[in-house]
């Protein structure tokens, strides 16, 4: 599916589906589900966002990658995953990437970053420059938990000079047509990123979602997310963005279509694939 937002064309990368029952995904909140609903599958997706526009090719997030070391959890190591070829079935190769945007530095959001070639993780869109925060650059830098990630999909950049650092809180455009939005809470300094084209908007929220039934309980919160509260600001304030701009809310892990439109009662309107 191709989605038109002004004058850029939208496609989705997957790299896989996954389910979660409700009370494991949100398991602080299992109190406030009936048995029922607890036991339901949550279903998700792990995917990258495409965007074209005019001379620009934009991947967001870039999911987990293939051959990770990753602590033998089951979503994330050791993957082996159609990526690149439903990477090739848009039409687009790697090389003619120019820019790849991370709302942040999680495993299942940085690991196509690189490749493995010839036994050494290598940038995997060669041509591109690369953008993350600061703040998460430097915090996945001094996270002893995080070095094989920071390693294998982080590093081989910085190494190459092609990751470019910045303040998320900046309004700085990328590509003509993108902005980062702070949207803190999942992760240190987690953004969204906002995009305005033609009087046409949307947003690529990360994880400031991973479920929508969070529209109807928008204070539950992921067993993902590491500030609580912020989080529930952020989400909070994403929601009433998208329903006063009619943005597409593009999710990092909404199963099905994963885009869709809030309501002005702000609630989800997924559209259909």
């Amino acid at each position: 599916m191709t989605i038109q937002i002004g004058n850029c064309l939208i496609q989705k990368v997957t790299e896989q589906t996954a389910a979660f029952p409700f009370a494991t995904l949100f398991a602080a909140h299992s109190g406030e589900m009936g048995n029922q609903l607890a036991q339901q599958p949550a279903d998700i997706s792990i995917h990258s966002w495409l965007v074209r526009s005019g001379s620009h090719t934009v991947v967001i997030d870039t999911a987990t990658g293939n051959g990770r070391d990753r602590n033998n959890h089951p979503l994330f190591h050791q993957l082996q995953t159609p990526y690149q070829d439903n990477l090739a079935q848009t039409g687009i190769k790697p090389e003619e990437v120019t820019l790849v945007m991370m709302t942040h530095i999680h495993t299942d959001h940085v690991g196509w970053n690189t490749c493995l070639q010839d036994g050494k993780w290598q940038p995997g869109f060669p041509n591109a420059r690369y953008v993350c925060s600061a703040t998460e650059l430097a915090h996945v830098q001094n996270n002893p938990a995080t070095q094989a990630l920071y390693h294998d999909s982080i590093l081989p950049l910085l190494k190459n000079g092609l990751l470019d650092a910045v303040d998320v809180r900046e309004d700085t455009l990328f590509a003509g047509v993108l902005r980062y939005t702070s949207t803190p809470g999942h992760s240190v300094d987690h953004a969204s990123i906002v995009l305005e084209s033609a009087g046409e908007h949307a947003i690529f929220a990360g994880d400031v979602m991973h479920h929508p039934i969070q529209f109807q309980h928008p204070h539950w919160n992921s067993r993902f997310c590491e500030d609580l509260p912020q989080a529930i600001a952020s989400r909070q304030r994403v929601i009433d963005w998208c329903a006063k701009h009619q943005a597409i809310w593009f999710s990092s892990h909404f199963a099905g279509s994963s885009c869709g439109r809030v309501t002005p009662d702000r609630q989800w309107l997924p559209l259909e694939v």
